[in-house]
């Protein structure tokens, strides 16, 4: 009876202090917030308040990726001096890339303060010296967030609880380069693209079609009757543009496809695409990882 009382005692005290600090920016966290930045010697973080973007092989260009971060200090952002951004290539060695002196943050609307930073892909290359690059290849991202009383707080003094639902503080970033292009006629990957279509019925594709289209010119890939057909398309590296595009049909509900590729020699053999029963109509985007 006395250990039920001090748990009831212990709930009440929880939901009390939840209520008493709640707030629609922390989701009533402040108390743990605050006893952790205060009472720890370690306490500090740089909490992830939105990471959006990708990088993807095929569009270098506009690949970037983009942070909103919070530091956090046990003086409500009085400590806190600078933060330094680091990247490197696959396992190599780490350069910094960019420093973010207090100066250039803002008071963000808490209190504590605040700022953007960026990389695109193409930056992140050039700052590496790395010329080439592929599908899958990572470009690691750490941020050490550099205290004004000498600490340097960053990915080796990260516990589970900093990279959980409220502090998202993880300081690494991992960016995988994804292997996706939109084949809407923006880009273009050379190479042998073997289009595979099924119709569960056995009537064929009942007028829908795929649409391939390399520097403007049409390959209508479709059947009229039957379970299964197929067709191959080279694209060459001279290509510029290639499309692929899904068109309705009467029965849709009947139709499966995959587009496989390879390289021009046969090889690295892997599913661009694959999409059905009711496929989405429109330009598709394809997953090739050279």
């Amino acid at each position: 009876m006395k250990k039920l009382f001090i748990y009831l005692s212990l709930i009440t005290l929880i939901v009390s202090c939840s209520k008493e600090f709640s707030s629609d920016e922390y989701g009533g966290y402040e108390m743990m917030t605050d006893y952790m930045l205060k009472e720890y010697t370690q306490g500090a973080a740089l909490r992830g308040i939105s990471v959006t973007g990708e990088f993807q092989a095929a569009t270098p260009n506009t690949s970037i990726v983009n942070w909103t971060l919070e530091p956090h200090d046990n003086q409500m952002g009085g400590l806190t001096d600078s933060v330094d951004m680091f990247i490197s290539f696959n396992s190599g060695s780490e350069v910094l890339y960019r420093t973010v002196s207090r100066s250039e943050m803002i008071d963000g609307p808490v209190g504590l303060p605040r700022f953007d930073i960026s990389l695109s892909l193409n930056e992140a290359l050039s700052a590496l010296g790395q010329s080439s690059y592929r599908g899958n290849d990572v470009v690691n991202v750490r941020f050490a967030l550099n205290l004004s009383d000498g600490r340097v707080i960053s990915r080796s003094a990260v516990t589970g609880s900093m990279t959980g639902s409220y502090f998202k503080s993880p300081f690494s970033y991992p960016l995988i380069i994804g292997c996706r292009f939109d084949a809407n006629n923006t880009g273009s990957v050379a190479g042998i693209y073997t289009i595979n279509g099924q119709d569960s019925f056995g009537d064929g594709w009942n007028g829908a079609t795929l649409e391939f289209t390399i520097d403007g010119v049409k390959t209508v890939f479709t059947f009229t009757d039957g379970t299964d057909s197929s067709t191959t398309i080279t694209v060459p590296e001279s290509a510029q543009t290639v499309g692929v595009a899904f068109t309705s049909g009467d029965w849709d509900s009947e139709i499966t496809y995959q587009v496989e590729w390879t390289d021009l020699n046969g090889g690295n053999g892997q599913t661009a695409l694959s999409d059905g029963t009711n496929p989405a109509v429109g330009f598709k985007a394809l997953n090739i990882c050279q």
